[in-house]
């Protein structure tokens, strides 16, 4: 169990992706498994969302298994109670009166970048920051926001960015990218970001172009534990420039969700584009099945033997600690590398 490997919770706060917007027409109902509950969201006929705990307070039916809205309420598919986007019970059927207890609990939700997210917190506290919208969404010159691939890992979620500012892990695990330097990272409150480069080598997509970048250059920017957004150009005959956003969700204290989105700037003609961006996926699903191996069966010691090179996991392990209500362990040797 998770519980053994991580000393902390499988829970942070945070933004985390739950489904995306064309997934959800008017009037449709979803149900839903994050953060170890049964939820269900639902989009209004005037085409508002809202997340709710899943099960009816009466008797316990699935409101995503048969539920359906009515205007801007869902229906309880046993008994037709009826509930509001706040999770009031507003209309019993076959009854006068409601009792006062007939309410489910809501959750705390955003579209953004056709993505639809919910603010976890353990004491239930109120956003305090959100993921911002990307210019690239609404451009003409880059391509629509699309699912690339999605992965089911038995890790905690605060691995994945990890083992994405750990960089010398590269040229055991990812022979290719060997040559990286990166620069310090920089701390904004819930954003920590830092940029790298790499000198020549292959570019994912570049033989689709039969060349080979002078430089690759990747801004990397997190927002919290569960939204990692990589701007990457690779510096060629022809520049390529690509958006990869990768949304983190726990599933429950053992398994969690990684999806990558891509977007690319548009290139020579749609056939160039199109074989360049589904080159991209493969190798993307490639880089990170040779993680999941290591990320399933890995501990996390809470006293770590850091080495100067470590400097990097240290520090964002220490800005990490702001998403939990209950912080985590913080070690001498994690000190002594901020």
């Amino acid at each position: 169990m998770l519980k053994s490997r991580f000393p902390f919770t499988s829970f942070p706060n945070g933004w985390f992706r739950i489904a995306y917007s064309d997934e959800l027409r008017p009037g449709q109902v979803k149900p839903l498994r994050y953060f170890g509950r049964d939820l269900v969201v639902f989009r209004t006929q005037q085409g508002e969302v809202h997340l709710l705990d899943a099960h009816c307070p009466h008797l316990g039916a699935h409101l995503g298994y048969g539920g359906k809205v009515k205007g801007d309420i869902i229906q309880c598919p046993f008994h037709g109670w009826c509930f509001n986007g706040q999770g009031q019970c507003v209309d019993i059927p076959y009854a006068n009166k409601i009792p006062p207890k007939a309410q489910i609990s809501t959750w705390p939700i955003c579209e953004v970048n056709g993505v639809i997210m919910v603010y976890y917190h353990a004491q239930g506290e109120k956003p305090t920051w959100a993921v911002p919208e990307l210019p690239e969404y609404t451009s003409r010159e880059w391509t629509p926001f699309r699912l690339g691939q999605s992965w089911k890992i038995r890790t905690h979620i605060q691995e994945i960015i990890e083992n994405a500012v750990d960089y010398a892990h590269l040229p055991f695990v990812h022979i290719t990218w060997d040559t990286v330097k990166t620069e310090p990272l920089e701390v904004e409150g819930s954003v920590l970001k830092w940029r790298a480069s790499r000198q020549g080598g292959k570019f994912l997509g570049s033989q689709i172009l039969l060349a080979t970048p002078e430089e690759t250059l990747s801004d990397i920017t997190c927002y919290g534990l569960g939204c990692k957004l990589i701007r990457v150009c690779a510096k060629m005959r022809i520049d390529v420039n690509v958006l990869l956003m990768f949304f983190m969700t726990p599933i429950d204290r053992e398994y969690i969700e990684v999806h990558a989105v891509i977007s690319l700037q548009k290139l020579l003609n749609p056939i160039v584009t199109f074989a360049v961006k589904q080159n991209l996926i493969k190798r993307l699903q490639q880089e990170i099945q040779q993680d999941i191996p290591i990320l399933e069966n890995k501990i996390y010691p809470t006293v770590p033997n850091f080495c100067d090179g470590d400097a990097p996991i240290a520090q964002y392990r220490h800005w990490a600690r702001q998403f939990y209500a209950e912080q985590p362990v913080i070690t001498k040797a994690v000190v002594q590398m901020l």
